[in-house]
C-alpha cells in the first residue's frame, strides 16, 4: 500500500499553475457523506482541481472531474487511503486506491515545507462555500451540462534516450502522473503542456548530488525556453523504499510494447515528441491521466 510522504513545492505549483476551468463551468454534484447526507454542490474540485489523484499497482493516474459520471469510496473512516470504484461517462469503470487520510498527500505531489493539505472536495452550495474531507464520503454523482465535454486526451508518444545512450519508444507518456510538465525559472515555478512540447534536452550533468537538472525546452512553434526540474535523489524523512523508488526512479511513465516504462529524472539526456495524430483524441473507455 501506497504511504504518504511530503515533498517541497505543491503549495507553489498550486498557486502558479493556471486551472483548467473556470467558475462558470456548467458542473454540479451530489456528494454523500457517510451519514447518508446528500450535498448538491457546484464548481466541485478536488484540491482546489477539477480533478482526481489515485493510484493502480502504484502507479500515480490522474482523471478529469469533466470525464466521470461518478466514484464511490470504500473503507474506514480512520483509513489512510481507500479503495476508489470510477465509473467513466462513456461506461467504462476502473478500480484503484486513493488518499483519504485527513493530513496525507500522495507520493507524487510536493509540500512546501512541512506544511500539510487535508484530502477534501471543495464547492460551492446555496448555503454557501462547501467542503468535506474524502474520509466522510462515500459516493459522488456528478452532473454533467451538455456543454461540458468529456476531455480530449493527447496520445503523447515520445522517444526517450537516457545518459547510457538507450533509446525507449514510449506511449502514453506522464510526468509524475499528469500531462504536464513543473519547473523553474529561478524563483518562478511553471507548468508547461506537454502536449505542446518538440523536444526536451537534458544538460549531462552525473553528479548524484545535483539536486536540480537544467533543462531545454523546445516548442513545436520553434520557441525555445530553458529551466530547472528537481531531480534530488536524497531520501526524505519517512520514505519507504519503495516510495523513494517511485519519487526518483518513475518521475516519467509510460507504455512500452512489451509492459511499462519508467525513468528518473537524473538518467535522462533527451526526449523528442512525435506530433500528435489525427484523429487521436477519442476519449478510451479508461480516460488516460490527465492534469
Amino acid at each position: 500500500m501506497v504511504k504518504r510522504v511530503l515533498h517541497i513545492g505543491i503549495l507553489l505549483s498550486a498557486l502558479c499553475t493556471p486551472m483548467a476551468w473556470g467558475e462558470n463551468v456548467p458542473l454540479r454534484a451530489t456528494v454523500v457523506d457517510r451519514m447518508g447526507n446528500q450535498h448538491q454542490v457546484s464548481k466541485l474540485s478536488y484540491h482546489g482541481r477539477p480533478e482526481l489523484e489515485y493510484f493502480i499497482d502504484d502507479q500515480p493516474h490522474t482523471a478529469q472531474l469533466a470525464d466521470i459520471a461518478r466514484f464511490r469510496l470504500d473503507g474506514e473512516r480512520e483509513d489512510e487511503e481507500q479503495q476508489i470504484s470510477i465509473t467513466w461517462r462513456n461506461g467504462g469503470t476502473e478500480t484503484g486506491r486513493i488518499f483519504t487520510g485527513g493530513s496525507g498527500i500522495s507520493p507524487s505531489q510536493d509540500a512546501l515545507g512541512s506544511g500539510q493539505i487535508s484530502n477534501r472536495l471543495s464547492g460551492v452550495t446555496d448555503l454557501g462555500p462547501f467542503f468535506i474531507l474524502l474520509s466522510d464520503v462515500t459516493e459522488v454523482i456528478l452532473s454533467h451540462a451538455d456543454s461540458l465535454a468529456p476531455t480530449k486526451v493527447p496520445k503523447l508518444k515520445v522517444t526517450v534516450i537516457d545518459l547510457e545512450g538507450r533509446r525507449f519508444e514510449v506511449n502514453k507518456l506522464r510526468y509524475r502522473g499528469q500531462l504536464r510538465l513543473d519547473f523553474s525559472q529561478g524563483r518562478k515555478q511553471r507548468s508547461i503542456d506537454l502536449a505542446k512540447l518538440a523536444k526536451i534536452e537534458f544538460a549531462e550533468e552525473r553528479d548524484p548530488g545535483t539536486e536540480f537538472r537544467s533543462i531545454t525546452l523546445t516548442f513545436w512553434s520553434g520557441k525555445t525556453m530553458q529551466g530547472n526540474v528537481d531531480a534530488s535523489t536524497v531520501r526524505l524523512g519517512g520514505e519507504t523504499d519503495r516510495i523513494y523508488q517511485l519519487r526518483v526512479g518513475a518521475a516519467f511513465t509510460g507504455e512500452l510494447a512489451e509492459g511499462p516504462f519508467a525513468i528518473g529524472l537524473q538518467d535522462l539526456k533527451l526526449m523528442r515528441f512525435y506530433p500528435e495524430e489525427e484523429g487521436g483524441a477519442e476519449v478510451p473507455a479508461r480516460p488516460a491521466n490527465t492534469r
